[in-house]
């Protein structure tokens, strides 16, 4: 039986429309699997389809909700963070469909309190859609309320 993990909105502070993310289906310190479903309604769909560069932005999200859920498991509250740097960013499918289900995968490489480093993987199914590395920097951490 898989875990049963909180709704995305609880993990990350993107609100809508930009909050794509449906679900986290997998997470362990420093890793998560996330899933998004391509749809009409999502921000830069454009006659049916998505230009891939945008998964960067899903794959960002992912390492929110990677961060988000490290935060609720210490019972902590999410931060706000950026990214700041891509040092590789391969966009191997220039489009992807309405209707397409995505994995968003994302580890950390390494890092601290103030900045690491992720290594991000779109697939539709097991074709590789984007590969990315991403520098994030974590704002600081919420005041109790």
């Amino acid at each position: 039986m898989s875990p049963a993990y909180p709704p995305i909105a609880r993990l990350v502070p993107h609100g809508l429309p930009l909050r794509a993310l449906e679900a986290l289906l997998h997470w362990h310190e420093g890793c998560a699997v996330c899933r998004v479903t391509i749809r009409e309604d999502l921000p830069f769909v454009r006659d049916g389809r998505l230009a891939s560069i945008v998964t960067l932005e899903y794959m960002a999200q992912a390492v929110a909700v990677c961060l988000g859920h490290e935060a609720f498991v210490a019972g902590q509250g999410v931060r706000v963070g950026m990214i700041i740097g891509v040092r590789k960013l391969e966009i191997v499918v220039p489009f992807i469909d309405v209707g397409t289900e995505l994995r968003i995968e994302v580890d950390r490489d390494r890092g601290n309190d103030e900045v690491s480093t992720f290594r991000g993987t779109t697939k539709a199914g097991e074709t590789v859609i984007s590969l990315a590395s991403m520098t994030i920097y974590h704002g600081a951490q919420p005041h109790p309320a």
